[in-house]
């Protein structure tokens, strides 16, 4: 008797499983919108990839994210021997960050920056030591993980008590080179890199950031 209940209480149990697992739900990340910080993809080279189903996906036109404003939209963060203070205005230190191509950065659901022609505009000023300068390249990433490392759009900001307006190109930028040649999806997204002297003399000192924005490419510098 005690060996029949046994066996009457396992064939229950698996019967319970079975039924719990046909009604979970599951989901196909190559097709949900999907934050990726670190990608770390395949090695090897090639040519680059033919687009994928992910490719026909678009994100929120960048110009009514937030009005543009990803300083205001985004998860901002910094790496190793940056601090990033918040405020009405960023404050971003800076301790001998070059060589070792350390960024700092912000996360925001998939954005389109390719639904209208955008530049993005930084209001930043710096205060370097010895009076260097920093020269800031920028990086985007999209909701599948592909960095546009290919063309990195650069701009040195000047030591100065006041805010100066600087502008980085988006055009023509979607690609990355490595690890693997594969096109960024420009209309999703969802991550951004400054890099401080990457590759160059490391900088230390503070940059001072008021405004990060997608903004129209016919207004500006003006």
């Amino acid at each position: 008797m005690k060996k029949f209940n046994i066996y009457f209480l396992i064939a229950g149990t698996i019967a319970l499983l079975s039924g719990c697992a046909a009604s979970l739900q599951t989901y196909d990340l190559n097709t949900e919108y999907a934050t990726s910080l670190h990608y770390e993809g395949s090695t090897g080279g090639g040519s680059e990839e033919e687009e994928d189903e992910s490719g026909m996906l678009v994100g929120i036109p960048a110009k009514t994210f937030y009005g543009g404003d990803l300083k205001r939209g985004g998860i901002w963060w910094a790496g190793k021997g940056i601090t990033l203070e918040k405020g009405d205005f960023f404050t971003i230190t800076a301790n001998s960050i070059g060589s070792d191509s350390i960024p700092f950065g912000a996360t925001f659901p998939p954005i389109d920056l390719l639904v209208d022609e955008v530049v993005l505009k930084i209001s930043a000023r710096a205060e370097g030591k010895d009076g260097d300068m920093p020269v800031l390249y920028l990086q985007v990433a999209d909701a599948g993980g592909y960095q546009a490392n290919a063309k990195r759009p650069f701009q040195k900001i000047e030591n100065s008590g006041e805010f100066k307006d600087y502008y980085f190109d988006l055009k023509d930028i979607y690609l990355q080179s490595a690890p693997k040649k594969h096109k960024v999806n420009g209309a999703m997204i969802n991550s951004l890199k400054f890099f401080i002297n990457p590759g160059q003399t490391p900088y230390t000192g503070k940059i001072f950031i008021k405004e990060i924005k997608v903004i129209p490419a016919a207004s500006a510098g003006k």
